[in-house]
């Protein structure tokens, strides 16, 4: 990501535009939906190894879900992306800032906060399931 955006400062330095740096969220965006997608490829999803360094112990459905999860982000990213590549062709800088510096920022906040709550609601489910099968 340092480098995509020394490669935009730079190109916008030669031809002397500044137009080029708007296109930095949509470079991050496309650079993370490819990790993303990527690890869905891999033995183990981005978000799985992300989980596995607070519990390497994972259960299955953990496994199960944190594939969901990294699909819903890749999903996010592709979205993300196109929308602020729209800002960027439709040349209104107060839009791009707007979406760029805040909403986009806002949604991913929420995206985290759903995906945290919803983790939350698994984990009671898994332990009460746990204390059933002990029973």
């Amino acid at each position: 990501l340092a480098l995509i955006g020394i490669s935009l400062i730079l190109t916008s330095w030669i031809f002397n535009k500044y137009e080029f740096l708007l296109y930095y969220p949509v470079a991050v965006s496309s650079i993370l939906f490819i990790v993303f997608s990527y690890s869905l490829k891999q033995s183990q999803t981005i978000i799985e190894r992300l989980a596995r360094l607070s519990d390497p112990n994972l259960p299955r459905s953990a496994i199960i879900y944190t594939k969901r999860v990294t699909k819903i982000w890749c999903l996010f990213f592709i979205i993300n992306g196109i929308i602020a590549l729209s800002t960027c062709l439709i040349g209104d800088v107060k839009l791009w800032t707007l979406y760029n510096g805040a909403i986009s920022y806002v949604l991913m906040g929420l995206l985290m906060l759903i995906e945290w709550l919803f983790r939350q609601k698994l984990i009671k489910q898994d332990i009460k399931q746990e204390v059933i099968k002990k029973a």
